[in-house]
Order: C-alpha cells, then structure tokens, then sequence
C-alpha cells in the first residue's frame, strides 16, 4: 500500500466529529449502547426509528498482518470522514479489524461485517462440497463472532455474499438454501442478540433462508422506475423482515461524476420512496482490491484513491441528512380515522402512536361507536377531534368519521393496533399514481404478546391483504387501509348492513368495479394485537364467515360454491413443510441466465390454501358414514375417508408449523397453533352456513365501449355468474383469460382479444379437469361398492352428459350478451 493512498483526507472533519452522528438517533459517540434491533419491515434502537444511511468499505489489498484492510490511521482517518458526511454505517466484506471497530465506536457508526470464506466457487461439485462449505463458513463465523460478540457498533454479521446463480443450480437450491441457514443458525446460538443477513442479489432472489434477521440485497439499476418496481418486489421477497439495499451505485470512471453522483441521487431517492431500512452505497473510495490486486478503471468510489471527494459526497450528505417527510416540499392534508367499541385496554397504545406522527397536515378522528367502559373518556384526554356516536357498529362509525374528515386522504386505523412513525408517509406516497383510490400497508403481530395471541398471529383466518402485484392489492385489510375521501364518498362509503366485518372486502371491490386501483405500501406498518383467547378467535372466525355470506350477495361472481372468496390476487404464505416438498416454479431463464430470477408460482401456498378450504368438506362424510353405520358396517368406510383427510391435515400442520427460535413454550405454541389451524375452516364454514344474505344491489351501468379488453373480462365474469357458473381468472403463467365451470369436472377455458375495429373476440376449448375425475371416479366406485349397485358407473357418465349440457350454450350465451352490450351503444 502506498505512502499517497494513507494520506490525510481532504474531506473536512468538523470539531466534534468523533461523537458521531447518525439519522434519527444521536449516535453519542462510544456510549451509544444499544443495538438495533428489527422493528417489522423497519429497524429501531431503543424503540426509535434507525434509518441505514451508509457505505460500503473494502476491500484493499492486503496489508502486513494479512487483513484486507488500510492500516490503522488511514482507518480512523476514513472512519472520521465518514460521520463528517453524516453517514451512520459502513459495511465491510470481510471481518475488519479491532482498529476499525474502536473507530467506528468514536465516531458513532455501525459496522455491518461481511465474513469471507471458501463456498461454493472454490469447490468442485462432488457429494461431500456441501459440509466443506459449511465447516468453512463456521470457522469464519467464529472468527467473526469472538471478534465482535456483544458490541453495540455491530448492526449484523452477512454470512455470505452474491453466490452465482449458475453454481446455485449446479449444487442445488436446496442444498445451498440450507447451508446458509445452518450458518445462520450457527451465529444465534453463538450470539443471540447479533443480527444475521445474506448480501442476496437478483440472480438468486429465489433463494428462502431460515434465520434472517434482515433481508440485504445488492441492486445496480441505474433507471429509476425499474428500480422503484424492482425494489417494492424485493419488499414482497423479504416478508416480514426489513429490506437493506447494501449495494447501489455508478462507476464514476466509465460515466463520468457528475453522470454518478445524479444516479446515485435518483437510486437514494427512490430506496427512501420506497421505504426500504436503508442503504450503503458502492463504495467510499476509488481503492479496491480482489485477490491481492488493485482494481482499476471502475470508479464505484464517491472518493478517489487518494480521498479527494467526487461530487456524489455531496449528495450522500444530503441523503444522510434527509428524513421521509423531507421527500416533498409540500403534503396533502391526511386524517386518520380511529374507530373503538369497548377498546379501554388497548386504545392508549393507538392513540399514543398517533400522537407521536410529525406528519405536517395532520388530523385524527376518533369515533367511538357507543362504548360502555372507559373509551370515550380515554379517548378526550387526548389533543384530537372526537365523536360519541350511538351504537351503529363498525361501519357506520367508519362512515362518520369519513364525513367528519376535512383532510383529502383518509386513513382507518384500528384501536386495537399502533402505527409507525413513517406509516402516514408511505400511505400517501403511495396513492400519488395516477387511477389510484386506496392503499393500505402490512399489519404485523404486537412483540411481547402472551401465548395465546402469539399463536393467533401464526393461525390461518387473520386480516391480510390480498396482492395482484408487488405494488397494487385487490384488498387491504381495515385495520390499516387509507382513501381519496372523493372516491370513497362516490362509492356509497361503507355499507351500515356490516356491523363487524366485511365492509372492508365490499368497499375495496366497489372501488375496484369502479375502475379504481387499490395500492400497497410494504413501509406502511403497523402492529395489530390478535385475539387473546380460543373463545375470542373462534368467535371473530365465525362472524367472518357470516361477513363473507353477506359479501357473496353483493358480489356473488367473486365467490366459488363453497361461498368462499375466489381472489384474482395472491394471499402470500403456506406451511414451511409445504414449501420444502413442493417447490416454487422459478424463472431462471435460458440455460439459467436471466438477470433477475424470481418465483413465479408459489405451488405450496396454493397447495396449503387448497387444503384449508376443502377440510369442511370432512364432516359430511363423517356424519353421513356414522349415520348409515347403523344399517350396515360397510358405511364405516365412508366415515374412515373423512376421518382419515382430517387426521392427515392435522398431522401435516403439526409437522410443518415452526415457533420462533426465541418462543419461550415452543411445545405448547406448536400444540396450540395445531388445532387453530384444524378448528378455524370448520368454525368460518359454518359461520357461512349460519349467515344472512343481503338484498343483491343492481349492477351499475356499463360505461361506453373503449376497446378494455380488461373491462369486458368483467363483465363476461359477471354475467357467467349470475348464470350460475363458477369463474376464475387465470395466473400470470396461464396461457388463457378465464375459466368456466358449471359441473364437477369440466371446464370452458376462454381466451380473449380485440380485434381491429374495438370487436371482442374469445376462443373456447372445452378441457377436463383430472383431479376432478379421479375425485368423481372414486367417488361413484365407493358408492357402487358400499350400496352393491351396478348403477354408478352410468350415473358418473350422466354427470359427464349433464356438465356439458350444461356449460357450454351457458358460456356462449354469455359471450354473446356480454359482446353485443359492448357494442350497442346505451345498452
């Protein structure tokens, strides 16, 4: 290393500067104490927001002792230099050395520490590569953890960094996969407070690691709309987790530094949009070294070699000192609406976080819905406008509060939940495109919460909103939605006919069938408590069933037989177990070399959610096998096959379901969980057996025929389900529209176009269903044996004969209706 490159720096450091500074949080120099801690899709020291603002370090050639590193002055020197710019964390690729932590703690920043060693590109592919790989990371991971146990100044330990997708598929994704999450096992049980990622990368974003305490991500995409896309996906990816960008830049020497400091203004612009936890930016300077030599010709640096500063130092410090609120000059005004009945427990901790927002043209609203406890008294002690509403449920009061409101955005927060100081932020941003009406953002499980909650939040059945993309919902739960006060008034608001659920559901496909777009904010969290009793759980189940027998009535094309939800978008999730056995299809590309590889089907969450729905289909088997036992024992075999489907569920999910690795009744957690998972679809089943109807509302009037094609689609749905038909719409890799069944076992798939001349045109092909066959060829042959006839097998073909008597002059009716409203004028 040269004497030049450990020079002093000419980036001014400031009086003071060792005391560090960091956004949202004064760093405090070495007594800054706590770690960051993960706070949902967030991150947070000491329960304030700790927003990422950092770069990346490394690596150098190495020095005498080995380390890649500079040496200890030029370090401090760097170090320094970096919190002048207002930076709070550097990133490194290998495990720096004691000098570079002891800097980092003067200064006031975080070290997320990178751990080198030997994986998958320096083994060849025989059987025994995969325990190489993982007794050589662990080896460096003790390295790294003696090196840094217990120290504030350490955000997280990567245990890996960007293995090529070409070796992924070469070793296998599993296998890989679960080296990685042994190795982040390995750092837990060394370190339980430290935090674990993997520096991930687009090539193999499929990848599903156990045990992550942030999602990390290297991104260069330098076009700032695909970069917004591409990151809202990642937010998709990561889960429940925070997302950290840990690479993002332009090389300065190929474009030119002016051309790198406005890409990178843009990329930091849109990480902060799109509510990432942050980002570190490639790299602080110009010095890089890979294997023993300098890498030249590049200039990732936002300073050179010798440390002069490029004009991105300059946008850096502007980003490091920018705030979410400082992303526009001027916000439209926002009211939140606070709905509670009997919420006295819980409504201090709502209100409380309410309290706490700086958004700068804010109003809150709290409407109690006739509370008999202490809501409304708690409620007036606070600054806010409130309304003491005579008892007319949920919707009513959610309709007062929406004609109260003075601001031109109206966000629902539920009194059982507690929002994130950037939450009203991201709930705007995201309603800023064009054609979007609502928008709503994660609602995750309250830390700290008992027993029976925590295994409420792991139950099937909770609020969750429904994707049809990474960035727009077909439905977002009420406990966290927000409006155009316009367009909600337009629709009617909320329907006073749902008391305690499922106005949310009606409200967002009104706005749907309107022609609005409902958006999806992964930054805009907040924590909402679970029921806290078996008794309260099943109880909430069975009124959602009601609510969705009386959502049917008003959207009855939206609905399959069994009366529940056929939802056009994707509830994410499934059971790990499922998730193992029954891989995602991914996109890999020709001969694996797409630049961004992502899932495309999720089989096991289709499987799990199959499996769920069908389970109450187990009692009547049961009863009737029961019943008919009496006359002859050969009915038993009846009740044995639904006997035999609810045990093997009941099995699968006990076998599946994981407690955290900090749940403190691991045994008890998974016992419980088991039969929420079992008793939630029969409950909600019956809840819909038990339900009211409600009187069908007249559709409203088909706008003029523009050629939208998508509008047509909805039309044809619905009018095939007024004909009685079951619809669904096709997945991303169907290479059909719609499909369209009226019987047990065959189906109408339609594939449509407009024709030159704005003329709707569909092709129908006739296919049959093999589940469905195998399930009626079964069935007709059990009742054959069991009632000793020789009848069945010719009342399966008559089912056969009747299906397609059946769907076909339906679908063809239909299409014909449909087409020619289109292109009648005033029809």
């Amino acid at each position: 290393m040269t004497q030049e490159v450990q020079a002093a720096p000419v980036l001014p450091v400031p009086e003071g500067a060792a005391t560090g500074a960091t956004l949202h949080l004064p760093a405090g120099g070495t007594g800054f104490g706590a770690r960051v801690r993960p706070d949902g899709r967030h991150l947070s020291v000491d329960g304030v927001p700790y927003r990422v603002r950092g770069v990346t370090y490394g690596s150098f050639r190495p020095r005498r002792d080995g380390d890649l590193f500079p040496e200890a002055p030029q370090i401090r020197r760097d170090l320094s230099a970096m919190a002048a710019v207002g930076l709070n964390t550097v990133r490194t690729y290998t495990v720096p050395p004691a000098e570079l932590l002891d800097a980092a703690a003067e200064v006031g920043m975080r070290v997320l520490v990178g751990v080198h060693y030997d994986d998958w590109r320096q083994h060849g592919a025989d059987h025994r590569v995969h325990r190489r790989v993982l007794d050589a990371g662990r080896r460096a991971l003790d390295d790294a953890i003696e090196r840094t146990v217990g120290l504030p100044q350490v955000l997280a330990l990567s245990i890996g960094n960007e293995v090529p997708g070409d070796l992924v598929r070469l070793h296998g994704i599993r296998p890989v996969e679960r080296v990685l999450s042994r190795l982040a096992a390995h750092v837990h049980a060394a370190d339980p407070a430290a935090l674990v990622t993997y520096s991930n990368f687009p090539t193999t974003e499929y990848l599903s690691i156990d045990g992550l305490d942030l999602a990390s991500f290297n991104v260069f995409l330098e076009d700032p709309a695909r970069l917004r896309a591409y990151l809202r996906h990642l937010q998709i990816v990561a889960g429940e987790i925070p997302l950290l960008v840990t690479e993002l830049g332009l090389a300065g020497d190929l474009h030119g530094d002016a051309a790198q400091a406005a890409s990178i203004e843009q990329q930091l612009r849109v990480v902060d949009e799109t509510g990432c936890a942050g980002a570190t930016v490639f790299a602080w300077t110009d010095e890089w070294g890979v294997a023993g030599e300098a890498v030249e010709g590049w200039g990732f640096g936002i300073t050179r070699a010798d440390r002069t500063p490029k004009a991105a130092v300059d946008v850096v410090r502007r980003w490091a000192g920018r705030s979410v609120r400082d992303l526009r000059e001027r916000w439209p005004p926002l009211s939140v609406v606070v709905c509670a009945y009997n919420e006295a427990r819980l409504l201090d901790e709502c209100l409380r976080s309410l309290e706490c927002l700086d958004y700068p043209d804010l109003e809150v609203v709290v409407c109690d819905d006739g509370s008999t406890d202490g809501t409304l008294e708690i409620a007036r002690r606070y600054p806010f406008r409130t309304l003491a509403l005579p008892h007319g449920g949920l919707s009513a009061a959610r309709n007062a509060g929406a004609r109260a409101a003075r601001g031109e955005y109206v966000a629902y927060l539920d009194a059982d939940a507690h929002c994130h100081p950037a939450w009203p932020y991201h709930l705007v941003l995201s309603m800023q495109d064009e054609g979007v009406v609502a928008a709503g953002g994660p609602n995750l499980p309250v830390p700290g919460a008992d027993l029976v909650e925590r295994a409420v939040a792991a139950s099937p059945g909770g609020p969750v909103e429904v994707l049809v993309r990474d960035d727009r919902a077909e439905h977002v739960p009420g406990c966290n939605m927000a409006f155009r006060r316009e367009s909600l008034l337009a629709v009617g608001g909320f329907d006073p006919a749902f008391t305690s659920a499922g106005d949310d559901v009606d409200v967002c496909w009104k706005l749907l069938d309107q022609g609005g777009q409902i958006a999806f904010a992964p930054a805009a969290q907040v924590r909402h408590h679970r029921r806290n009793t078996v008794r309260g759980y099943l109880r909430q189940q069975r009124n959602y069933g009601r609510s969705e027998r009386m959502v049917a009535s008003r959207h009855a094309h939206r609905f399959n037989r069994l009366g529940q939800a056929r939802w056009a978008g994707s509830i994410y999730g499934g059971l790990r177990m499922l998730s193992s056995v029954l891989r995602p299809v991914v996109y890999h590309g020709p001969v694996g070399g797409a630049p961004y590889q992502t899932v495309v089907a999720p089989r096991a969450a289709w499987v799990f959610g199959w499996a769920a729905a069908t389970l109450p289909l187990t009692v009547p088997p049961l009863v009737l096998g029961l019943g008919l036992a009496f006359l002859h024992p050969a009915w038993l075999g009846l009740c044995a096959l639904g006997l035999g489907y609810l045990v093997g569920y009941t099995a699968a999910v006990a076998v599946a379901v994981r407690p955290a690795r900090d749940e403190a009744h691991p045994w008890a957690w998974r016992a419980l969980v088991t039969c929420l998972h079992v008793l939630q679809p029969l409950v909600r089943a019956w809840g819909r057996l038990r339900g009211p109807g409600l009187p069908v509302l007249p559709p409203p009037p088909p706008p003029g025929w523009t050629g939208d094609r998508l509008a047509w689609l909805m039309s044809l749905e619905r009018a095939l389900a007024e004909s009685g038909c079951s619809v669904r719409f096709a997945g991303p890799t169907d290479p059909w529209d719609l499909q369209v069944s009226r019987g047990p076992v065959l189906a109408a798939r339609l594939s449509t176009a407009v024709q030159w001349g704005w003329t709707p045109q569909a092709r129908t092909r006739i296919v049959v269903r093999p589940a469905r066959l195998l399930a009626l060829t079964a069935a007709m042959a059990i009742v054959g044996l069991l009632a000793g006839t020789g009848w069945a097998g010719g009342l399966g073909a008559l089912l056969l004969a009747a299906d397609a008597a059946f769907l076909v002059p339906t679908t063809r009716r239909a299409l014909r209706r449909t087409t020619l409203s289109a292109l009648t004028p005033g029809s």
